[in-house]
Formats: structure tokens, C-alpha cells, sequence
């Protein structure tokens, strides 16, 4: 998380457990949110990622500072552009928007490539100059190239986000409509430690996912009863 590392390997727990009930209720009840259920526990690794990111830069400890940034910006930069994509496509039912979200998954996977392979290669456009602390959030200071400017950049990255709006599955879509508010609403007001911040609540987000679904169960059992 973007204050502390208690707060990042708190948040990292939390999640896991939140994962655990989302995983152990889709496999009980629909195996088709299987994906989106396991969602949580992926944001529980990112988040002690930070965590590590944390103990590196008071530890003064340069290589886990570093390592853990790479590994964080992994899953900001490349993973979840690729991930949510293919979560919406696994629910999608209209052959259309499927189509579609195959075409993002794509999209996402090259763009997402094209923004972490300098961070991992810490050279060339893009790369990762250092990571420090604005405020009281950690931030990730990344080079410009001739091709994007950052700015132009996290345009890309949302516009991206927002099209996964489009999915016809209504939990998926209403989970997804919080995190892309919340992005919103973070890049505004955090607009430095945008990228630590948006994860972190995306990642709280995620527990939303678990309500949703015993919510959906409910109401399934609802109609079925005579």
C-alpha cells in the first residue's frame, strides 16, 4: 500500500483471506466466476510486493528496493491489463463482446509489455529512475520517451480500463465500475502516487467481489424456490 508496510502486508492478509472466501464460494456454488474470484489473492501478491518495496527503502536496502519495485509495476503496468481483460472474456456471453475482449487482451498484453520490459531491463524509455516517497505514498518515477509521455500514458491505460466497462456480466461490471471511479477520483487528488494508490484500492475493491457474489447465490436460490 502507498503508506507503510505494515498497511501493504495488512492489506496483503486481508486479501487473502477475502480471496480464500471468494475461491472457496465460486467453487462451491458456480465454477464460472472462478477467475474473478481468485482476483483478490493476485492483488495480495502485489501488495507484498509493496511491502517489500517499503522495507527496502528504510532498510536503505537498494536490490529489494529495486526487485520489488519491478515486481510491483509488473502487476500495475503489464498483469492487470492482461488479466481483467481475459476475467471479462471468461464471463461474456454475447459473441460480439467477446470478440472484443480477445482484441483488449491482446492490446492490454502489448501495451503492458511496451510500459514494464524497460522497468526490468532498467534501461532504455520508461525505465525506472528510482522509487521515493511523495508525501506519505511511495512513488515509482519512471523516464519519458519519444513515443508517449507519461501523461499520455495513464490516458491509454484508462481509456483501456474503461472499455472492460462494456461487459454484460453485471458483478463483474459493478466491480469494475468502483475501481475505475476510484482511479479517477485517485488521480486527482494523488496524482504523484497515482500507481500505488489506484492498486491499493483496487485491491480493496476486490473484497467487494465476495458480497456480490453470495448476493447473486441468493437470489439464484430465490428463483429456484417453488
Amino acid at each position: 500500500m502507498c503508506f507503510s508496510a505494515t498497511a501493504s502486508f495488512g492489506s496483503a492478509a486481508l486479501l487473502l483471506v477475502g480471496g480464500a472466501l471468494c475461491t472457496t464460494h465460486t467453487i462451491k456454488n458456480d465454477k464460472t466466476y472462478l477467475l474473478l474470484a481468485i482476483t483478490p489473492l493476485l492483488f495480495a501478491l502485489q501488495q507484498a510486493s509493496e511491502g517489500a518495496v517499503w522495507i527496502g527503502h528504510n532498510e536503505n536496502l537498494m536490490s529489494l528496493t529495486t526487485a520489488s519495485s519491478i515486481l510491483f509495476l509488473f502487476f500495475a503496468l503489464f498483469f492487470w491489463l492482461t488479466w481483467i481483460p481475459i476475467v471479462a472474456y471468461s464471463l461474456e456471453t454475447k459473441k460480439w463482446k467477446r470478440i472484443l475482449f480477445i482484441i483488449l487482451i491482446i492490446i492490454g498484453f502489448i501495451f503492458g509489455l511496451y510500459l514494464w520490459i524497460p522497468v526490468l531491463l532498467e534501461t532504455g524509455p520508461r525505465h525506472l529512475i528510482k522509487t521515493s516517497i511523495c508525501g506519505h505514498s511511495l512513488c515509482y518515477i519512471m523516464s519519458d520517451d519519444n513515443l508517449f509521455s507519461i501523461k499520455a500514458g495513464h490516458v491509454i491505460y484508462s481509456s483501456l480500463g474503461f472499455l472492460f466497462l462494456l461487459s454484460s456480466n453485471i458483478i463483474f461490471r459493478k466491480f469494475w465500475a468502483l475501481v475505475m471511479l476510484l482511479g479517477v477520483i485517485t488521480y486527482f487528488t494523488q496524482r504523484e502516487a497515482w500507481v500505488s494508490t489506484w492498486c491499493f484500492f483496487a485491491a480493496i475493491s476486490t473484497l467487494w467481489i465476495y458480497f456480490l457474489l453470495k448476493k447473486d447465490h441468493k437470489l439464484k436460490l430465490k428463483k429456484q424456490a417453488p
